[in-house]
């Protein structure tokens, strides 16, 4: 017997009580892994549907970086993904809900099987007070109302596949507002889907050129020049993320541990992805601990490594590259019994 779809409702506010000031994204994250669900509305309602068989859950996003280096490497950008979406329960299994809008930190909202069918409540976002550059700019408060509305349009027909659809409403945004540099940054997220990097990479040049002090195209642009091992402007473009927000983006941290590890700089690699992992704390990218037990396998430092790789198979107990992981772990904790494990880093 066929399940049926499941329905959520909720809606995003400031802690002021007034709606945030430019859209925000509905992540939805389940067993350790975060996937975007979809975007608030203008006045900060949302809605969702799960199990829809119209609805590609696990359809590759260029915000999820699930295509990349390789699917036996520490950075492998393969979907990681454990949930079934064709059963609505097990989607929602161990989920919970968060908006995110770099800037301002979310309370988060727990899914379970009573919530079904139903509005789940309120999601408040707190400001970052410490911010200097934010991701919020000025330019992004300029936008006029009618781009932004072609802007959330276009963002929803994305996230339903529809891409000539989105494509038309960001340009249409655009038209309207040339220096809308989300909007250009979404255009490239297209771009991607489609797998047309250079297109991608000329999008997030004109987003940045439209509004330099936006994080955002920077990370974009580190994760397509990681993919053409390019790590040098891997290295350059994470570290500007991080300078205009060193709080948001662990995967800023991310990218620059991968591109100071291919740089051969292990101490940096190190360093930055020990920031990533605790960054992350609700383990969005498990490809962090393969990085870490990849940094460790250099060093020698194999019990170390042979930790990263069960905290890698703890979280996706079943995904593309866990036979593999386990085969290395296999390998790594037989040469860590064979040796006196050195001083590590590890737990500084």
């Amino acid at each position: 017997m066929p399940h049926q779809p499941v329905f959520y409702t909720g809606k995003v506010t400031l802690d002021t009580g007034t709606t945030p000031p430019a859209p925000v994204v509905i992540i939805r994250n389940c067993n350790g892994v975060s996937r975007r669900q979809t975007y608030a509305a203008g006045d900060g309602s949302f809605s969702f549907m799960i199990g829809d068989r119209n609805t590609n859950e696990t359809a590759p996003d260029a915000t999820e970086d699930s295509r990349g280096f390789g699917s036996d490497s520490p950075t492998s950008f393969a979907n990681l993904s454990g949930t079934n979406p064709s059963n609505p329960q097990s989607v929602m299994a161990d989920c919970d809900l968060r908006a995110e809008l770099p800037g301002y930190s979310s309370s988060y909202i727990r899914l379970d099987g009573s919530m079904a069918n139903s509005n789940v409540g309120i999601i408040v976002l707190h400001s970052r007070a410490k911010k200097a550059d934010g991701m919020v700019t000025v330019a992004s408060l300029e936008v006029p109302s009618k781009a932004r509305r072609e802007y959330e349009k276009g963002s929803e027909l994305l996230e339903k596949g529809d891409l000539s659809g989105a494509e038309k409403s960001f340009h249409k945004a655009i038209d309207q507002y040339p220096k809308f540099a989300e909007a250009w940054t979404r255009l490239g997220d297209l771009e991607q889907r489609r797998r047309n990097s250079a297109l991608a990479m000329e999008d997030y040049q004109e987003a940045v050129s439209a509004d330099s002090n936006l994080p955002l195209p920077y990370l974009r642009m580190a994760f397509l020049e990681a993919v053409a091992s390019n790590w040098e402007q891997t290295r350059k473009l994470a570290e500007r993320v991080i300078a205009l927000d060193p709080t948001d983006f662990p995967l800023a941290y991310y990218y620059a541990a991968v591109a100071e590890f291919n740089l051969q700089h292990s101490a940096k690699a190190e360093s930055a992805a020990l920031r990533a992992e605790a960054m992350d704390k609700a383990h969005a990218e498990p490809r962090i601990q393969l990085l870490l037990a990849s940094i460790y396998s250099a060093k020698q430092d194999f019990s170390a490594a042979a930790q990263h790789y069960r905290a890698y198979l703890k979280l996706v107990p079943e995904g593309p590259l866990t036979e593999h992981v386990k085969t290395n772990l296999a390998k790594t904790e037989e040469m860590a019994k064979t040796q006196t494990p050195p001083n590590s880093s590890l737990n500084k």
